[in-house]
């Protein structure tokens, strides 16, 4: 995703170079394109096959969605998430592939829910802090509620039991696993907290990556 939404900037002219940015710039670089109603991509540029393939991705999925209906396709897995820009990459790549509709700061729908997975034992104590950022960043809450297709909407958070274990072992692995269900449950009940019992809420759902050979 990274080495996407780099190749865009550069081909746009936008940034020259995206991956040297440290994070607080990413951020900033991709909200400004998520609140921005125009494409990135260049008509006529050849990009490389990377690039192609991993849009090509998100086209295969916008035509899933046309053509069964918004059910068939609800999540958009991040393997080893490690910040927040890590969650907006996809945002903008949905954007550009006419999966996200409307800007950030003005109606966003997204089709797709951006599901993190928190593979090392440093990613998931920051877990938390990652999703209390991008929760608390313009447009994010409203997005998430708009998209929603039932009474409330969802976030899927996906735990991972084989890297973690083989980063801390099996104790440590199960510990951090431990703290951060509960930081996430508790983070997600002060979210909901400050909305009133008639608006809708974010249920928030764990999926526990129990892969591999543990």
């Amino acid at each position: 995703h990274e080495a996407v939404v780099a190749e865009l900037l550069r081909v746009a002219r936008i940034e020259a170079d995206y991956s040297a940015l440290p994070e607080g710039e990413r951020r900033e670089r991709l909200l400004a394109l998520l609140n921005d109603a125009r494409p990135l991509r260049v008509i006529g540029h050849d990009y490389s096959e990377l690039a192609r393939g991993e849009l090509a991705v998100f086209e295969a999925a916008r035509e899933a969605l046309a053509a069964f209906g918004r059910h068939v396709i609800r999540h958009y897995i991040i393997s080893h998430t490690e910040d927040v820009s890590d969650l907006l990459e996809v945002l903008v790549l949905q954007k550009e592939a006419g999966l996200m509709r409307g800007t950030l700061d003005d109606d966003a729908h997204a089709d797709l829910i951006v599901v993190p997975l928190f593979e090392t034992i440093e990613d998931l104590r920051q877990a938390e802090p990652i999703m209390r950022a991008y929760y608390a960043l313009p447009g994010v809450l409203p997005m998430v509620l708009r998209s929603r297709l039932e009474k409330h909407a969802e976030q899927d958070i996906m735990l991972g039991y084989s890297d973690s274990n083989k980063d801390g072992g099996f104790f440590t692995s199960n510990w951090e696993l431990y703290c951060a269900e509960v930081a996430l449950v508790e983070l997600f009940d002060r979210i909901n907290s400050r909305r009133s019992k008639h608006e809708p809420r974010i249920v928030m759902r764990l999926f526990h990556g129990r892969g591999g050979t543990v």
